[in-house]
């Protein structure tokens, strides 16, 4: 065969080899451009997440402007012409004059009730438009290591509607509480959500607001302490309708610092001694002795199935009892595996 024989198949042995390397380019940007939709779709759905949360809700985190200085709420419900915030009880106690402000329009506000107890104060304002309010959730479906938002106002109405991104560091959980009101001190036990940011004075009253836009829980603690933490919105919710509507607050300081069987792991409850098989209750970490539980027999360890043979399974029912108005407590505990009735008349 002569070379002007084979040029023909050389000719066609380049064009598939071309080809092939043509083809592999093509694929390879094709992965290319893929693995870049994917990390940009990525970058964009986190961005979004918090910036659309940031935009959907500002206008419902007021400052709260006093002598006391600056501080921070949320519309939780308007009624006709009349909003109602929420804010931190400790940033307006004993201010003589309110204002309330959603950006440029500011307007003054009326205390109308407070609980020391879960630091709430529900103030109060007249306007003729309307005002967006915040969805509240339910703060035990809070997982450790979930991002939350805060919106508020530090230092000054200045920086109103600065945001300070975190996570939760650790969901429901009491903690030692103490507070003095008309000369009278209260110790008892706080359900609270333990939140990382680390925030300036005016975020109090700030909500703790989830993924999903939601109110889990208002900052409440004081910010320059090495932990912030925040009351549920289930305990700050019954707080507030109770006020709004009049209501006397009452809680019963049952002195348990107590945690929820139901979140308990199998080998917690073995370690515990309790049987696997128990599935609801609070479990009494530590009972205060001088408080209605001890007295009535309750010690460490029990675990609280009932109380005034109302059933405990969660987080809103033990709240229900706290709040509830009773003479006298019974408390149903299992003690060793067995089932006891324990009495106490409340003065």
């Amino acid at each position: 065969m002569n070379n002007s024989s084979k040029l023909p198949y050389v000719l066609l042995a380049i064009v598939f080899i071309w080809l092939a390397i043509l083809s592999q380019d093509v694929s390879g940007i094709e992965r290319n451009t893929d693995t870049e939709q994917v990390i940009q779709q990525d970058v964009n759905g986190f961005s979004t997440d918090f910036t659309r949360i940031i935009d959907e809700n500002s206008a419902a985190i007021p400052s709260i402007l006093s002598e006391n200085g600056t501080a921070t709420g949320f519309a939780y419900r308007q009624d006709g012409d009349t909003v109602y915030i929420l804010t931190a009880y400790h940033a307006v106690a004993d201010a003589t004059r309110l204002n309330v402000q959603f950006g440029s329009y500011r307007c003054e506000a009326t205390l109308t009730g407070f609980d020391p107890l879960t630091d709430l104060a529900v103030l109060e304002i007249k306007t003729p438009y309307e005002i967006p309010v915040l969805k509240t959730g339910d703060a035990t479906l809070l997982k450790r290591g979930e991002y939350v938002v805060l919106i508020g106002t530090p230092i000054s109405q200045e920086y109103a509607g600065s945001v300070r991104t975190g996570m939760i560091s650790s969901s429901i959980t009491a903690v030692e509480n103490a507070v003095t009101y008309e000369e009278q001190r209260y110790d008892y036990y706080l359900d609270v959500i333990q939140v990382s940011a680390e925030l300036e004075n005016g975020y109090s009253g700030s909500p703790v607001l989830n993924m999903a836009g939601e109110v889990t829980g208002m900052i409440t603690m004081a910010p320059d302490s090495q932990l912030t933490f925040a009351v549920s919105i289930n305990e700050i919710r019954k707080v507030a309708d109770l006020i709004i509507s009049g209501e006397e607050v009452h809680r019963n300081l049952f002195g348990i610092r107590e945690t929820y069987v139901r979140d308990m792991k199998n080998y917690e409850k073995s370690n515990l001694g309790l049987s696997v098989d128990t599935i609801s209750g609070i479990y009494a970490l530590r009972v205060r002795e001088t408080s209605p539980a001890y007295e009535a027999g309750v010690r460490t360890g029990d675990v609280i199935t009932a109380i005034n043979d109302v059933p405990i399974g969660s987080l809103d029912d033990y709240l229900n009892l706290c709040y509830g108005d009773y003479e006298s407590f019974t408390f149903t505990v299992l003690r060793n595996g067995e089932a006891q009735t324990l009495g106490v008349t409340h003065d």
